[in-house]
């Protein structure tokens, strides 16, 4: 003779409520977790696109035409760093000295934009080393300067039109 076991009958008491109330907190919770977690990775990700767009897109934003596009010589003279590690890379500036506005956009692997990014930094505090006892609006727009990293990307801007610059480099890697 075998027994068959009967299933336990569901409770219906003020503790059911309460574990279920529980149950879907805990699934709740999780799903904003992973939706975080898909939001963290996908804002610091960037499409692999090629440079020249990159460089067309910022060399047509508003205000780059006031700026001159540098060289190699130029570029390693205001960041103090060479962009040769990098795959491509861009940067405008002013021929004005008590102008701090300028652009600059680099493609390269993880070392390399990490030197760059360090160079960046010193050129920033440097500009405002240089700004802070006078020149009240460069030393607001060194304070405001946007340093993106995004994938395989570093952009750095500062100037009156650098939202606008921002925008373009953006655009071009979602």
């Amino acid at each position: 003779m075998t027994e068959r076991r009967r299933r336990a009958p569901l409770r219906r008491g003020a503790g059911a409520g309460a574990q279920r109330r529980y149950t879907v907190v805990k699934w709740a919770l999780l799903a904003a977790l992973i939706a975080y977690a898909v939001l963290v990775v996908g804002a610091n990700s960037a499409r692999n696109v090629d440079f020249a767009v990159i460089r067309s897109a910022i060399a047509a934003a508003p205000g780059v035409s006031g700026l001159k596009p540098l060289d190699e010589n130029g570029f390693q003279e205001r960041m103090d760093a060479s962009p040769a590690p990098c795959e491509g890379w861009l940067m405008f500036g002013s021929d004005d000295i008590m102008d701090v506005s300028e652009v600059m956009a680099a493609k390269g692997n993880a070392a390399a934009l990490d030197d760059l990014e360090s160079a960046v930094q010193r050129r920033l505090e440097a500009q405002l080393a240089v700004f802070r006892s006078y020149g009240v609006n460069q030393k607001d727009l060194l304070e405001g300067a946007t340093v993106l990293r995004r994938g395989d990307y570093l952009f750095y801007a500062v100037g009156e039109s650098a939202d606008q610059w921002t925008d373009a480099f953006l655009a071009c890697i979602r």
